[in-house]
This record gives structure tokens, C-alpha cells and sequence, in this order.
């Protein structure tokens, strides 16, 4: 066990782990997506892995959200959401390769 050393907690310091970043997304006709660009890099979706929605209060700040897990051409995986709420799509999770 470790003794507290006595510093004061610094709320301001600390930032939030996964932030989701602003990314474009193409869809098709029923709301799949084709294409994500993010940070100027436009790749092609070949596979939705996983979908889900999520709607909740999170408190009184209403959240509604539809997940989806894809693969791009390139063996990235990516985890993006459409914020139903305000319409804007997000990266929720970094990129990883298969």
C-alpha cells in the first residue's frame, strides 16, 4: 500500500480515456456505411462486423446512439456511431488491424 502524499487532486488535469473523434461517413441507401475518412484518409468499409443502438438518459442529456463495428479494405477494424441526435458520426475507438 502506498501512503497518500498528500497532493491535492487536480480535477483539471484529467481527461477523458477514448474520446470520440469527429470522423465522415458514407452510407448507403439503407444507412450501412461504404466509406469512413478519418483524419483525410478515406477507406472502404467490406464488412459491418457488429451493430447495435444505445438510447438512454445519461442524465437528463439524452443519448442516442447506433454503434457499428466495420472492417475497412485496408484489415482495419473501427468502431464508429452515428449520433442520432445531433446527426454526426464519430470514431469511438482507434483503429486496429486483423
Amino acid at each position: 500500500m502506498v501512503a497518500h502524499s498528500g497532493a491535492p487532486l487536480r480535477p483539471h488535469q484529467l481527461r477523458p480515456l477514448n474520446r470520440p473523434i469527429p470522423v465522415e461517413v458514407r452510407c448507403d441507401a439503407a444507412g450501412l456505411p461504404l466509406f469512413v475518412t478519418v483524419e483525410k484518409r478515406r477507406r472502404r468499409v467490406v464488412a459491418v462486423l457488429d451493430r447495435w443502438r444505445i438510447d438512454d438518459e445519461w442524465w437528463r442529456k439524452p443519448i442516442s446512439r447506433l454503434y457499428y463495428e466495420v472492417e475497412c479494405e485496408d484489415g482495419t477494424r473501427e468502431t464508429i456511431y452515428c449520433d442520432l441526435l445531433q446527426n454526426a458520426w464519430y470514431r469511438q475507438r482507434d483503429s486496429r488491424v486483423r
